[in-house]
């Protein structure tokens, strides 16, 4: 709780030797992160602006080089 309200959190462990300069959250969270996760309100607000680092990124995960839905979390890699 913070301020008498309660609200989520989403976390996810990755390792950054496999982050590039990129947009970071794009790298994390995958392409919904553009689109607010399906919230509109809460779009990227540099998307389609000279600010967007993602245009990269974003190439590559339609293209089927990046995870769709970002890197893996670490803790799915140990073994």
């Amino acid at each position: 709780m913070l301020g008498g309200q309660e609200f989520a959190v989403r976390t996810k462990r990755i390792y950054q030797k496999e982050m590039t300069s990129d947009c970071w959250p794009v790298q994390v969270w995958g392409l919904a992160y553009c689109s607010g996760f399906g919230d509109y309100e809460q779009m990227c607000e540099y998307l389609a602006t000279d600010e967007c680092g993602g245009q990269g990124i974003r190439k590559k995960i339609l293209t089927g080089r990046f995870p769709l839905s970002g890197l893996p979390d670490a803790e799915s890699k140990r073994e």
